[in-house]
């Protein structure tokens, strides 16, 4: 069986779950010379078996909630040296929360702190573009100045094609009350196992049951005529089913109890989403070499190329969105408990105490009494220091023993064999008849089949609705207050300061983004994130959302994408064979005929919406366990 340790050129890469096992988690190195203390990486963590993050008080993640509005603001990066400007904005701030209990409030050095921390990301900006929407151990970026007007201008003209269809043609998501259009979406048309033909790799072995042969075409599907190859191919294996669970916590607890492990369906042996392949070109382009299911380049070909100007813009957002995920280790929160010192000051005076205690029952009520009269006090935060992320190599500066940290660069590190991308175009469109979009739930992207490591989300079109958010969330370390001092069975200050509570999940809200037009969000998959309800702003009108979403398979690794799994669209075919000059001259009747008596490959668009509904179904389940999961991890503070 092949692995897939320094290999590099794309054709020689295992492909998951046709060379090698689905859940195969073989280490990746780099190769570059680090000094003394060479540093290993493994494939980008994902957000179910490798993503544990250090909790945030309430007060860290009130910073992050006001630097994200005030890094929304208009000019604020001029307006964060007007020292009468900053002075209004610090005491919005302080006033927001002066009523709530004291760990909730908000100080004047927590302003202070986050005053330093933007004057860092205006000098970002202003080399890069863009700057941290949420800035935690996982990094959400923002930027509103990516996308030029006239590339934007650009998409929507290509995009008018799919969107100016008869209404009877129009892809409505099914579940969406007829407000969420798919133009293009991975859902339908995927990579079937057991169905979909997928051409022979030129590197390793077709894993098959039984060790019987598997016979197949090889090649390349061409971008231009992909039609051509439709139909070729051998059959692509079902996953056996120790090849569908994980098989790997990273450490953490795994998954039931040590008597009952339930069914998983964190691997899907039925669905693959389809990427395309990117190729990274030496002019700073890059180009899409594959076709991006369910967009058919030669009715497309515009819209192909401004995504491909795009994906070229994202580059350096994912870059850096990667670069924080290497780095993760050496963070530190901006707020941190002294581990010497608990956070609590003794009341003043003594209990006046009552008749006939006994020297006992004196010594219980005064340790109660002293419990329950004692004030919290919230620590404040270290003295800002800038991060690595934005230029500073603050990080080795206090870890002298790291030479050097790798910094990914998508760009130079994968230019051999490119970049596999999964492409979705959806528009919301709300009408004075359903004035309203309920929101999402909480998810990550993909199964774990698709290994998508980070996402990217263009807002190109908003038109007559309310502000709108995405808010994420994260898996928290369960471990991550062992060695923080605490009297047994007294940890009423962890639960004050952080929110996390005794016996519940370890999960934690880290804030939400503003998506207004023109903004790109780039995260990485280990958070969680879930669209927020919004409504139009002038009920009497129709509004809409326009979104271009794209994610980024981890360029480590090698999925089945439309480079070797031929179309499976029978429109597509049909076009293909009606053009044929055999065919183009018989009676529309005929041409049908011919068409249709294949059977059942390629499919027809009724029975890929079918399929789409199991597929969705499939992935309500995994949701539910990814849940389930995190639900599982819970903080025992009780075991200090």
């Amino acid at each position: 069986m092949s692995t897939a340790n320094d290999i590099k050129d794309s054709s020689h890469l295992p492909l998951f779950g046709l060379t090698i096992p689905l859940n195969d988690v073989t280490k990746y190195h780099y190769h570059e010379d680090h000094g003394e203390n060479t540093i290993e990486r493994m494939r980008i963590p994902n957000a179910l078996m490798d993503w544990a993050a250090s909790p945030l008080m309430f007060r860290e993640r009130h910073m992050i909630d006001v630097m994200g509005q005030l890094t929304d603001k208009p000019n604020w990066k001029q307006k964060i040296m007007n020292e009468e400007i900053v002075n209004k904005w610090k005491n919005e701030a302080i006033e927001r929360w002066r009523n709530e209990p004291v760990e909730k409030q908000f100080s004047e050095e927590m302003f202070n702190y986050c005053v330093e921390e933007m004057k860092d990301y205006a000098k970002f900006e202003e080399e890069n573009g863009f700057i941290p929407a949420i800035k935690a151990e996982a990094i959400v970026f923002k930027s509103d100045t990516l996308i030029p007007t006239q590339l934007k201008e650009e998409l929507r003209t290509a995009v008018m094609p799919l969107e100016q269809v008869p209404d009877s043609d129009k892809d409505w998501h099914p579940n969406s009350d007829e407000k969420v259009l798919d133009l293009v979406h991975p859902s339908l048309f995927p990579l079937l196992y057991g169905r979909s033909r997928i051409l022979k790799p030129a590197y390793g072995d077709v894993l098959s049951e039984g060790g019987s042969s598997w016979e197949g075409d090889e090649g390349r599907v061409s971008l231009d005529d992909c039609e051509q190859w439709i139909g070729k191919g051998g059959i692509m294996p079902v996953p056996r089913e120790d090849h569908t669970k994980v098989n790997h916590w990273g450490g953490l607890r795994g998954w039931g109890s040590r008597f009952r492990e339930p069914e998983q369906h964190f691997y899907s042996s039925r669905f693959q989403w389809l990427p395309c392949e990117v190729a990274l070109q030496d002019d700073g382009s890059v180009k899409i070499t594959s076709y991006i299911n369910n967009l058919q380049p030669r009715k497309h070909r515009g819209l192909y190329q401004v995504l491909e100007k795009i994906i070229a813009k994202v580059l350096p957002m994912w870059n850096t969105t990667l670069t924080s995920m290497e780095h993760r280790m050496w963070k530190e929160t901006r707020i941190q408990l002294d581990d010497k010192e608990l956070p609590w000051k003794d009341p003043e005076g003594e209990r006046v105490p009552g008749e006939n205690e006994g020297e006992d029952e004196k010594e219980e009520l005064d340790a109660d009494w002293e419990k329950e009269n004692r004030t919290l006090c919230p620590p404040e935060p270290e003295p800002y220091e800038p991060d690595s992320w934005c230029g500073e190599d603050s990080v080795t500066s206090r870890y002298p023993h790291l030479t050097a940290i790798p910094k990914t660069n998508l760009r130079k590190d994968f230019a051999q064999h490119g970049l596999q991308i999964i492409v979705k175009l959806a528009n919301i469109h709300l009408t004075p008849d359903k004035p309203a979009y309920e929101g999402g739930s909480w998810h990550i992207e993909g199964q774990m089949n698709e290994y998508i490591c980070a996402s990217a989300l263009y807002y190109y079109d908003n038109s007559n609705i309310e502000d709108s958010h995405l808010s994420f969330r994260e898996a928290l370390s369960i471990e991550a207050f062992h060695d923080v001092p605490y009297e047994q069975s007294d940890f009423e200050h962890l639960e004050r300061l952080f929110g996390t509570m005794d016996q519940e999940g370890a999960v934690q809200e880290l804030g939400a983004v503003l998506t207004r037009e023109d903004r790109v969000l780039t995260f990485p998959n280990v958070l969680q994130h879930r669209v927020s309800p919004f409504s139009l702003t002038d009920k009497t009108k129709p509004g809409h959302r326009k979104i271009l979403a794209l994610f980024l398979v981890d360029p480590n690794l090698r999925i089945p994408s439309t480079a070797i799994v031929p179309p499976q669209q029978k429109e597509w075919w049909k076009d293909m064979v009606h053009g044929l000059d055999r065919v183009s001259g018989l009676p529309l009747e005929l041409r049908e005929w011919v068409t249709d008596s294949v059977g059942d490959f390629p499919i027809g668009l009724d029975e890929a919406k079918r399929l789409r509904l199991d597929l969705m179904d499939e992935r309500r389940v995994f949701v539910k366990d990814h849940e389930t999961k995190l639900a599982e991890e819970i903080f025992h503070f009780c075991e200090h």
